[in-house]
């Protein structure tokens, strides 16, 4: 009939139920192009909702119309960032001119929502020339940040690098270099090449901060020390590759002949230079602090139940006269005797650390804690309390020496307030 062989993509404006052929006589060419067709495809594979199943071919034809009719004529920006915000698929192919992706991305932008924001981004990374695209980029920081986040994860390495710089970022180039190839690279041997090369790219030259450059050499020195201890067969050098610098700073003190004559050298092995080093020497050159240093040193010679090496660790030598020491420690002391306690010191080294706290009140009760009898006695004469001294004598045990220096605290304390009594 007339309206059989009638074209149906001639009048979009008439009902696809009105026409009389059999629903399955109805040939695809006659309802939408090849080209058409493969347009919709595609859109569906970047994210459109599939066809549901078991449609008629009525109701499948007004879905491939409405897609159709979507991909010719693109939606707002706003309505697309709306259903990306709402989670709802759709697809950015419709968005053809660059003042259009451009909008996109800027109504991304002020949405404020990173998964939107980056969806964009990738889709203009497809579909704009890398110049071009790298040009919008670089008005909108927001975006680049995104994308750099997604490059990194992913360890595309060279366009974030070539971004960045595109971007006069240089330096965050270099940091995220270093990052990346700290955290990814599976042997020791190939991280240290890679890292001087990056050094040499980046750090070496008069543009890098001081700061950057010093972090990438020491982190170079720490892993050449690293290689230099396992290349010597040394006992546990294998547990030392690819460690922190304060794990390397533990194994050094294991190593370290703490009762040497001289703080800058010792039996330690060497370096990659043939250097010995010490522990002090270790962290002054890898800026460890004062307090990261006293804390890892304490812990591995407590371990190692070598309490006279404390002086090494706590004596300073004082800044007038150099034959003089004092004990100077960075470390909270609460904490300090309590770490010391559970790595059982013995009393006159945990004593030695509870003088150093000047509120007697406070000593007590952590005296009372560690159990650290000479202390609890000594402060218990400062307090002048000798009722709590004569309870506390008689809690200790009979022909003990703790028992006896508590009795002699007794008859001091006792001689010395007959002393002022009498001079009163």
């Amino acid at each position: 009939s007339t309206k059989s062989n009638r074209l149906f993509m001639m009048d979009d404006n008439i009902s696809e139920v009105s026409y009389e052929l059999p629903t399955n006589d109805i040939p695809i060419n006659l309802i939408i192009s090849k080209d058409d067709l493969a347009k919709v495809l595609q859109e569906q594979y970047c994210g459109s909702p599939e066809i549901p199943k078991n449609l008629s071919l009525e109701d499948e034809v007004k879905i491939l119309r409405k897609q159709l009719s979507e991909y010719k004529n693109p939606p707002s920006a706003s309505l697309v960032v709306t259903k990306i915000l709402m989670g709802q698929s759709c697809s950015l192919e419709s968005f053809k001119s660059l003042n259009e992706k451009v909008e996109l991305l800027d109504e991304a932008i002020h949405s404020g929502n990173g998964d939107a924001i980056l969806k964009i981004v990738l889709f203009l990374s497809r579909t704009l020339r890398r110049k071009l695209f790298y040009r919008i980029l670089q008005t909108r920081p927001q975006a680049v940040d995104h994308y750099i986040n997604y490059l990194s994860l992913r360890l595309q390495v060279s366009e974030c690098t070539d971004l960045l710089v595109m971007l006069g970022r240089s330096p965050e180039a270099a940091i995220l270099q270093f990052t990346i190839n700290v955290q990814n690279s599976s042997s020791v041997d190939i991280k240290k090449q890679k890292l001087k090369k990056i050094y040499s790219d980046y750090f070496s030259n008069l543009g890098a901060t001081s700061f950057h450059s010093q972090i990438v050499g020491n982190y170079i020195n720490l892993l050449e020390y690293q290689l230099a201890e396992r290349s010597l067969n040394i006992p546990r050098s294998d547990e030392l590759i690819d460690k922190s610098v304060l794990e390397t700073l533990y194994y050094i003190c294991s190593k370290h002949k703490w009762n040497t004559a001289s703080t800058s050298t010792s039996d330690s092995h060497s370096g990659s230079a043939g250097i010995k080093i010490t522990p002090q020497k270790f962290a002054e050159m890898h800026q460890i602090t004062s307090g990261q240093f006293e804390w890892i040193s304490m812990i591995e010679r407590g371990k190692s139940q070598a309490w006279l090496d404390f002086d090494y660790i706590f004596e300073k030598k004082s800044l007038l006269n150099f034959m003089q020491k004092s004990f100077t420690i960075h470390l909270p002391i609460e904490r300090t005797i309590l770490k010391l306690f559970s790595l059982n010191a013995p009393e006159p080294v945990l004593n030695t650390f509870l003088s150093r706290i000047e509120d007697n009140r406070q000593r007590l009760a952590l005296a009372r804690k560690v159990n650290a009898k000479h202390s609890i006695v000594d402060v218990l004469v400062a307090l002048k309390d000798r009722n709590e001294l004569e309870n506390y004598r008689n809690s200790l045990e009979a022909g003990t020496e703790e028992r006896f220096y508590a009795e002699k605290a007794i008859k001091n304390l006792t001689s010395k307030m007959v002393g002022i009594k009498l001079k009163k």
